[in-house]
């Protein structure tokens, strides 16, 4: 584990991490940056490469017994740090890695699996909002996810930090035409599509039986979903509330959607397997 001294906020080695709060140049140069000591973890514990970690004076020897040996590890002032990034270091810890790859679409289904999950986010706006979206659609078994490009960077600081890491596991897919891409997967998988809509005319969530193949848009959240995206769904599916508001938030809509699918999905992949036990052998 080579610790590194940094005597300067000006020294060209950390200027990845300088003014984390205001920028998002990472994403121009193909890295993210992992806030916190759980992400810096996951982030050294996947798949991606880590590139370096900035850590506290404060915190190396708290740190020091899961520090990677082959990672150069920036051990900076305290207060310095606090300067360079924009934003108070309370957690003594951030580490950068390469981005994952884009999977394409074949890449995001499998053949071999029965009960498969997509969800879609055309324009998701906040980081936050998909930092969460993603959290809760990793927990409750989401096969991977699509956001187009009026979304925010799912491998933004915010939203991995909001995402505890979990943008590090799910499949995210940018897609440059998102409408295309959920019209391949209708027509060449088998990939059913439903939107999340605000209506009571829509089918409510109590009585949604999910396809085995799903794919569920989630709408902006002020404006919803553009006509032509909800013009190739197979399906509109609606939350019911009272009138004291006019909507809830687009994230815990998710999280209500995900846990619905997740139960179903466990469901109908016990239907397949009995199925397979009860085929005759040749």
């Amino acid at each position: 584990m080579p610790l590194i001294p940094i005597e300067s906020i000006d020294d060209p080695r950390i200027e990845i991490y300088r003014n984390l709060r205001w920028t998002n140049r990472t994403r121009d140069l193909g890295m993210m940056v992992a806030e916190s000591l759980r992400v810096a973890r996951r982030l050294v514990e996947s798949d991606c490469e880590t590139v370096t970690l900035l850590i506290s004076d404060r915190k190396v020897d708290k740190f020091s017994g899961w520090l990677p040996p082959e990672v150069p590890v920036y051990v900076i002032e305290h207060d310095q740090a606090t300067q360079l990034v924009g934003f108070d270091f309370h957690s003594g810890v951030l580490a950068c890695g390469l981005r994952p790859p884009s999977p394409s679409l074949t890449e995001l289904v499998d053949p071999d699996v029965a009960v498969q999950t997509l969800v879609a986010c055309p324009r998701i706006s906040d980081a936050e909002n998909l930092g969460v979206i993603i959290r809760l659609a990793n927990a409750f078994g989401v096969d991977g996810l699509i956001v187009g490009r009026g979304t925010a960077d799912p491998f933004s600081r915010r939203t991995l930090r909001v995402s505890t890491g979990s943008a590090l596991e799910l499949p995210i897919r940018q897609s440059q035409d998102l409408e295309a891409d959920l019209s391949s997967l209708q027509a060449e998988y088998e990939f059913e599509i439903a939107a999340a809509v605000i209506d009571e005319r829509s089918i409510p969530i109590s009585a949604v039986q999910r396809p085995r193949r799903l794919i569920l848009v989630l709408g902006n959240e002020t404006h919803g979903i553009d006509d032509s995206l909800e013009a190739i769904c197979d399906h509109r599916w609606t939350i019911p509330m009272t009138d004291r508001v006019e909507s809830i938030n687009v994230a815990a809509a998710a999280g209500i959607f995900f846990h619905k699918f997740h139960e179903q999905s466990t469901s109908l992949e016990q239907q397949n397997n009995n199925v397979l036990d009860n085929s005759p052998s040749t």
